[in-house]
């Protein structure tokens, strides 16, 4: 690993024109221990649009300030700036900022203010329009303390720590070592970088701006996670919520690294094939996108396939607009109201995104409230609450994944569902406690038309009866 290390002020990094519109040779910046590092700062295209906002900028504006009032002399050290120089021939090199964007801007923003002269020579370049917008929020908000920057930030006495790889992955090795000040990168932001790096430069903008449009990615990463990793053939435990890290790490590992390096576009699924009594064979494709648990190659299949189930997500889970299943739309509209169901809500959401992924619509109502007896299960065979743990427990012991996953079709699907035996665990089934009040709701959402003295001993049959019968 070839690394530069040096150390620089933001007068230093901008008054240089390190940071300039347009590319010179020779172009440099000499460091405090008199290291020149020659290259202009470039915000690659598949990093994440500049989202700082009022609080970011207070939190940093009070720190420096307590430090002044401390240390009149002494710099304040901003934390390290992790680059990645890109030679460009002819003795010309661009610096691609890997970790420091937020900061590297924000300071960017306060010198333009402090330093009018700097005029149109000065500046990064910014296409995307979230950070077109933050940037005009945030000049307006600086505008209006700049008594206070002029009081408090003296360039000459803010300091970075430069650190220029000559590799891209380098960079991003170094970068997940680090703990600076900005606000850190999540797992979607890091497979984000790590496949639109592999996506032919000059598509590079078109796939940034297709991520950008999918929006918050997390909740549908977390339900795949969970239906590539709670299987019975490649079983793997999967990090608790409240163990970030690792949850990071899992996402990267599993949509980032360990995804194949062909450029093939490729999807997976089954295809019906039909033979008639003369011989001859037709084809019918099930399925129309991509499968939960195939195989993935970095670059444009990963996000085809991110943004593939982001869709089906966000149609037929997050806000479904489905008027020709008003049946399937109000049900899931009344089962994401359920209270105490947070973790079954995602093994549910994942089932959902398997399911219609590999049969589409059909027999989806059915489907969906069979599903719901399996999955929800839990709420009523535990004595009291469902923890994180019984979900990955509860898939183990009743592979409902796996059942989606390895059928043929949707009847084939709906028929293990139906073998699923439902229990009842009759303690806090009385009173007002969360699964009195589950059973409650269920009562009325099903009809089933019991009284809660029968709870106990007719509610799994009742429920059964409705949902695996043809009353559907």
């Amino acid at each position: 690993m070839s690394v530069q290390v040096a150390t620089c002020t933001v007068d230093q990094l901008i008054s240089q024109h390190l940071i300039e519109n347009g590319l010179k040779e020779g172009t440099a910046i000499i460091c405090t221990e008199g290291r020149s590092i020659s290259g202009m700062i470039s915000i690659p295209e598949y990093q994440r649009p500049y989202c700082w906002q009022g609080q970011q900028l207070k939190s940093l504006l009070e720190d420096i300030k307590s430090h002044r009032s401390l240390n009149l002399e002494q710099p304040y050290y901003l934390g390290s700036l992790i680059f990645h120089q890109e030679r460009l021939g002819n003795g010309i090199s661009r610096l691609n900022i890997i970790d420091g964007q937020q900061r590297v801007t924000t300071l960017s923003l306060m010198a333009f203010l402090l330093t009018p002269s700097l005029g149109a020579s000065y500046g990064l370049s910014f296409d995307n329009p979230i950070s077109q917008q933050q940037i005009k929020h945030n000049l307006k908000w600086l505008q209006q303390r700049l008594p206070e920057l002029k009081d408090y930030i003296d360039l000459e006495k803010l300091q970075f720590t430069l650190v220029v790889t000559q590799s891209e992955d380098d960079a991003y090795r170094f970068f997940e070592t680090q703990n600076t000040g900005g606000v850190r990168l999540g797992g979607p932001d890091i497979i984000k970088a790590h496949h639109l790096r592999a996506v032919d430069q000059t598509l590079q903008t078109t796939f940034a701006q297709k991520w950008e449009g999918l929006g918050k990615l997390d909740d549908t990463i977390s339900a795949l996670l969970k239906g590539r990793f709670w299987q019975q053939v490649n079983a793997r435990e999967l990090p608790s919520y409240q163990q970030a890290k690792l949850v990071k790490d899992a996402i990267v590992k599993e949509l980032a690294q360990d995804t194949g390096t062909a450029k093939e576009d490729v999807s997976y699924g089954r295809i019906r094939r039909v033979q008639g009594l003369s011989g001859e064979i037709s084809h019918q494709i099930s399925q129309q996108g991509y499968d939960v648990r195939q195989p993935l190659n970095a670059g444009t299949n990963s996000i085809h396939y991110l943004s593939y189930f982001q869709e089906l997500s966000q149609c037929y889970w997050v806000k479904p607009d489905l008027p020709h299943l008003t049946g399937y739309q109000e049900f899931i509209t009344w089962l994401k109201d359920l209270d105490g169901c947070g973790y079954l809500e995602g093994l549910y959401h994942t089932c959902l995104l398997l399911y219609i992924s590999q049969f589409g619509e059909n027999q989806l109502e059915i489907a969906a409230k069979k599903l719901f007896r399996v999955v929800y299960s839990r709420r009523v065979s535990n004595q009291k609450a469902v923890r994180e743990k019984s979900i990955s427990s509860f898939v183990k012991e009743v592979p409902v994944l796996d059942w989606i996953a390895l059928s043929y079709t949707s009847e084939q699907c709906c028929s293990l569902f139906d073998r699923f035996e439902l229990k009842v665990d009759p303690s806090n089934i009385k009173g007002n406690s969360v699964k009195k009040r589950f059973m409650d709701r269920v009562n009325l959402q099903f009809h089933l038309s019991l009284s809660d003295e029968q709870y106990e001993k007719e509610f799994a049959t009742a429920l059964s009866r409705k949902v695996t019968g043809s009353s559907l």
